[in-house]
């Protein structure tokens, strides 16, 4: 079984081929502000360097966020599309779950953006509530509380941890936003 693997939710594309849950191939990318231009050459490239064609595709995981805005809804739906035309399944994983592995008896996972933190309660090695923090008050949140900063992905793991979930029907996957936009918060003013 091959596994494609899609995260867009940061500065880096990152692709990756899978066979029966071992990593074959990683490949990254990045243009600033632009994954639109570059998450489709790369799709073509770790599949022709592989010898393989989308239709050798028997699944796909998708990180749905929470991050950057557009990255994560070019990732879900190039995702979508591949699930829904390939008749394959589809399963979704968060920015933050891509480092649960590492993390041993931490409260909270937290992962840096640019203007602040998304922050997720560890609970029986899962997430169970998303939050946002700004930088500003980054410093008094994380007050004794017992925390680890997101660094490390260790990508020979993560896909059997993604195989636990459940199949989604391509059409009920959607991005995950944990930050609100700022007219959102100017609204509540």
């Amino acid at each position: 079984m091959n596994t494609l693997f899609i995260d867009t939710h940061g500065e880096m594309v990152v692709l990756a081929l899978y066979k029966s849950e071992r990593l074959i191939k990683k490949k990254e990318g990045t243009e600033r502000q632009d994954h639109s231009t570059i998450c489709m050459p790369l799709l073509v490239e770790l599949l022709t360097e592989e010898k393989i064609t989308i239709h050798d595709i028997n699944d796909i995981v998708v990180v749905n966020g929470p991050g950057s805005f557009t990255g994560v809804r070019i990732g879900v739906t190039i995702a979508k599309t591949l699930a829904y035309t390939l008749k394959i399944p589809i399963r979704t994983i968060t920015s933050l779950e891509l480092y649960l592995e590492n993390i041993k008896e931490e409260n909270y996972l937290v992962l840096n953006e640019k203007n602040g933190y998304y922050v997720g309660k560890i609970e029986k090695r899962q997430i169970s509530e998303y939050e946002y923090i700004k930088a500003k008050d980054f410093d008094n949140w994380k007050q004794e509380k017992n925390i680890a900063i997101c660094t490390e992905i260790n990508y020979e793991n993560l896909i059997t941890f993604a195989h636990q979930k459940d199949p989604l029907n391509p059409h009920i996957v959607n991005p995950f936003y944990v930050k609100k936009i700022e007219v959102e918060n100017d609204k509540k003013s």
